[in-house]
C-alpha cells in the first residue's frame, strides 16, 4: 500500500498503477531467472520491486539524471534490502554499459529522441544485456490516445530494424511494451 501511495506522486509510475498487478507478471513470465536488472531513467520505479518476478538474489542497478531521485531510490533500496546501486547519470552523454540480464527502458525512448536524434540508437548500441523491456505510453498525461500506440510501435520498429532481436509485443490499457531478446548477447 505504501509503494502504491508513493507511486501516485510521479506521473510515469502513476500511469502504471492500473496495470501494475499484470504488467511485470505478464511481460517477464517466460524469462529464465533474472539475477541483475539495470533500470535506466528509473524515476520511482524501484517502488515496483514487490511486483517484479525476480530471483531473491537479484541485483538492481538504477540510474537517473536527477540527484534527488537517486537519493530517494538509494534510500528505498536500503530500507527494502535490495542489493545493487543507484547513480546519477546522463544516459544521453554517458549511456550505461554494465552487463546485466535485463534492462528496463520504461517510457524513456521517446523522451531521449526529443533530446537528441541519435540518443536512442547510441543507448541501444551501448546496453549490455540479454533482455530489454522497452515501453511506451499509449495516452498523453491528459488521457488522450491520439494514435500514440501506433506511432510508438512504428518508431520502435525503426529502432529495431537491422538489430539481431527477437521481439514480443504486449499491449496494456496504459502502456505498450516490447520484450526484446538480444540474440547476439551471451
Amino acid at each position: 500500500a505504501t509503494c502504491r501511495d508513493l507511486m501516485r506522486r510521479h506521473a510515469s509510475t502513476r500511469e502504471r498503477l492500473p496495470i501494475l498487478d499484470e504488467f511485470y507478471q505478464t511481460v517477464l513470465a517466460h524469462l529464465p531467472p533474472i539475477h541483475s536488472v539495470l533500470d535506466v531513467a528509473c524515476g520511482l520505479n524501484v517502488l515496483t520491486w514487490p511486483w517484479l518476478p525476480l530471483s531473491p538474489d537479484t541485483h538492481y542497478y538504477a540510474c537517473d539524471i536527477y540527484g534527488d531521485m537517486i537519493t530517494f531510490v538509494s534510500n528505498v533500496m536500503q530500507i527494502a534490502g535490495i542489493s545493487g546501486a543507484a547513480e546519477v547519470r546522463d544516459v544521453v552523454s554517458e549511456p550505461p554499459a554494465r552487463p546485466v540480464d535485463l534492462v528496463l527502458l520504461l517510457k524513456l525512448l521517446p523522451v531521449l529522441e526529443q533530446v537528441e536524434k541519435t540518443a536512442v540508437s547510441h543507448l541501444l548500441d551501448t546496453l549490455n544485456a540479454r533482455y530489454l523491456l522497452i515501453s511506451f505510453p499509449v495516452a498523453s498525461l491528459g488521457g488522450r490516445s491520439k494514435g500514440m500506440a501506433a506511432n510508438y510501435e512504428a518508431q520502435f520498429e525503426t529502432w529495431a530494424a537491422g538489430r539481431n532481436w527477437h521481439v514480443q509485443r504486449f499491449s496494456f490499457a496504459t502502456e505498450l511494451a516490447f520484450l526484446v531478446q538480444q540474440t547476439n548477447t551471451p
